[in-house]
């Protein structure tokens, strides 16, 4: 659980991610005090088991893993959304016939296990680069995950552009655009009484052109326009 905390506070620390990739310092351009921004490695408990070098796929650095006496691995996390889709990509280098594996494991914010971890195993691809893919599904308990390779014993590795995009997008719909209920419609009422045999009515009257009607009508066409 700490070494998950540790690495969830350096993938905060490499900023921004860019486009829908959510991992920290994918390329491992930017490194600081010996380790890849965003990223934790055996460089802290074996010297030399995780360096910089410029043998990159792209770029100008890489991660050059070497297993020495026991093994070297580079790591990181990131924060997931419970049944959201990730597709990842890694590339490697592998002078070797078997160099070690990608492993992507989730985990709940206790930092426990959820299901099985994705292994990938990299195998023999000197002088080029192989990239190495799967497309994984965050279970509903993940809060989030750790991407890593590690490097087997007495084995050497290189690693770069490290990537895991989220695939889910949320469709969010336009609102349904609700028109006001219309409005009752007036009623037309017709008065054919002579002006000397005026008409009375409880309710306003209005003429063709709008007008309130004051006084009883006289012989024509009125409207009374009902309460809404």
């Amino acid at each position: 659980m700490r070494i998950a905390v540790v690495l969830l506070c350096l993938a905060t620390v490499a900023g921004v991610l860019p486009a829908a990739n959510i991992l920290p310092n994918s390329s491992f351009e930017a490194w600081l005090l010996g380790l890849p921004v965003g990223w934790l490695t055996s460089e802290l408990l074996y010297p030399g088991s995780a360096v910089q070098d410029s043998g990159s796929h792209s770029g100008t650095y890489c991660v050059k893993l070497d297993g020495g006496d026991s093994v070297a691995f580079v790591s990181t996390v990131a924060v997931v959304t419970p049944g959201y889709n990730y597709d990842f990509s890694g590339y490697a280098r592998v002078p070797g016939v078997l160099g070690g594996s990608f492993a992507l494991l989730f985990l709940t914010v206790q930092g426990d296990t959820v299901g099985s971890p994705e292994l990938l195993p990299a195998y023999y691809s000197e002088p080029e680069y192989r990239e190495y893919t799967r497309s994984v599904t965050a279970p509903e308990s993940a809060a989030v995950v750790s991407v890593s390779f590690v490097a087997l014993a007495g084995m050497e590795t290189y690693v770069d552009d490290v990537t895991l995009d989220e695939t889910t997008f949320v469709d969010i719909a336009e609102p349904a655009v609700s028109l006001p209920p219309a409005g009752p419609r007036p009623r037309k009422l017709l008065f054919i009484d002579g002006s000397s045999s005026r008409t009375t009515t409880a309710v306003p009257l209005f003429d063709p052109l709008g007008r309130r009607i004051a006084a009883p009508p006289r012989r024509g066409i009125y409207f009374v326009i009902p309460e809404r």
